[in-house]
C-alpha cells in the first residue's frame, strides 16, 4: 500500500479519485474528493456501507467552508469562529455547490473544519472538500492501530497519509447548528 507523509502527494493522489486513509484529531478517517461521486461509492463499497448515509465533509478553512452554506446569520458565524478549527462537526444548509448526493433530505451537509495540523495541511494543498468517514467496516469498532485498518481496506486504490491521530478519543462530536441541539457528543 503506498504511503505519503507528504500533503502535496497525498492531495495529488485525491485528485487521482482515490482514497486515502488519514489521521483525525482522534480516530483513523477514509477520505476522498468529495465531488468525486466515483471515489464516494467506492468508500461507500469499501465500508459495505449503505449508499444513503451522508458523508461528513472536511473543508481547507472557514472562508473555503463558507463558499458550501447558504448564508448564516451573525450569530451562529460567531459560534463557528469559536469552535472552528476544531474537533466539531456542524450541520448547515447547503447551497447550490453542493451536488444533491452529498446533502441530506434537508438539504444540509456535515461539515468540519479540522485543527489537526496533518489533515490541515492536506486540505490547504487539496484546497477543496474531502469526505471523512471512520476507517471501519459498518458496525464494526474502528482500530487505533495503523497496520489493521490497512489490512482491512487492503486496495490498490487506498493509500495511507502517513501521520499520527491527534489525541481526542473519539470521533467528533456532531452539532446540528440551526437548533444548536448536539446529534452526536
Amino acid at each position: 500500500m503506498k504511503k505519503f507523509s507528504c500533503p502535496t502527494e497525498a492531495s495529488d493522489w485525491l485528485k487521482k479519485g482515490k482514497i486515502l486513509i488519514h489521521p483525525t484529531e482522534g480516530v483513523w478517517g477514509l477520505g476522498c474528493d468529495a465531488f468525486n461521486i466515483k471515489a464516494c461509492q467506492k468508500i461507500n463499497s469499501l465500508k459495505m456501507r449503505d449508499t444513503n448515509k451522508n458523508f461528513i465533509l472536511l473543508a481547507p478553512s472557514i472562508t473555503a467552508a463558507l463558499e458550501y452554506l447558504k448564508p448564516i446569520e451573525p450569530d451562529q458565524m460567531k459560534y463557528l469562529k469559536s469552535i472552528w478549527p476544531g474537533h466539531i462537526t456542524v450541520i448547515l444548509q447547503a447551497n447550490n455547490a453542493i451536488p444533491d448526493s452529498l446533502k441530506s433530505l434537508d438539504n444540509t451537509i456535515a461539515l468540519r473544519v479540522s485543527g489537526h495540523l496533518p489533515i490541515t495541511n492536506l486540505l490547504s494543498s487539496f484546497n477543496g472538500l474531502m469526505v471523512s468517514t471512520s476507517a471501519n467496516l459498518t458496525n464494526s469498532s474502528t482500530s487505533d492501530s495503523i497496520h489493521e485498518v490497512t489490512k482491512i481496506f487492503n486496495d490498490s486504490e487506498v493509500a495511507v497519509y502517513a501521520h499520527n491521530n491527534g489525541t481526542a478519543s473519539k470521533p467528533s462530536a456532531i452539532l446540528d447548528l440551526n437548533r444548536m441541539e448536539y446529534i452526536r457528543e
